[in-house]
């Protein structure tokens, strides 16, 4: 097991010690994991939750974990890159009916959504980008009383984001961070690699 990962890593090093300087030109790939917060989901949903039922019906204790995104790109020219983009999230909150039933709710969201890059300024070891995705989601809700009656339900909408603006810093191994509004959050950062076959 030693020898294979001590053969893995040094090809791995011997192929970004070849590539430097070429990791932004035409026909190369990159995937990204990264972690997000504040979708449009989210806070709809809560919005929602807030304003719905009667006026005995409270929610609260809304709890957002961060929501996480794998990426794939594809550099089809020196400004554009297209690829596909897989996110999940949960939200968490208690459902309060005249201060007694609390419900616990946890809604979940999977997304896929294909996406296009356009770089306003690109280096070897920098690029400047704005990104639109626009796709499906699949949500999952489940509320769970205190008599432990559970209710599922299912649903399908449009997923999209649109970042305004993403900064990436490095050549084989990169960290990028985005801001912007949708599925992915306000905001993002994670690791992307570059490669070709």
């Amino acid at each position: 097991m030693k020898k294979l990962f001590l053969t893995i890593s040094v090809l791995f090093f011997a192929f970004a010690a070849s590539a430097q300087g070429n990791m932004n030109q035409t026909g190369f790939h990159d995937i990204s994991i990264s972690g997000g917060y504040g979708s449009n989901m989210q806070f709809i949903d809560s919005y929602t939750k807030i304003i719905s039922g009667y006026p005995s019906y409270e929610a609260k204790d809304f709890k957002f974990l961060p929501i996480v995104n794998a990426e794939y790109g594809y550099r089809i020219s020196e400004k554009f890159a297209i690829g596909a983009i897989l996110s999940f999230q949960v939200a968490d909150s208690h459902i309060l009916n005249e201060g007694k039933d609390n419900t616990k709710a946890r809604d979940t969201w999977y997304s896929l959504m294909p996406q296009a890059r356009y770089f306003w300024y690109t280096t070897p070891r920098t690029n400047i980008y704005s990104k639109v995705a626009a796709g499906l989601t699949a949500r999952r809700n489940k509320y769970t009383n205190n008599n432990g009656i559970i209710e599922k339900f299912r649903d399908f909408g449009v997923a999209w984001q649109v970042s305004a603006i993403g900064v990436e810093f490095g050549n084989v191994v990169c960290g990028f961070a985005e801001a912007g509004f949708g599925t992915q959050g306000f905001i993002q950062a994670g690791l992307r690699i570059k490669f070709a076959f």
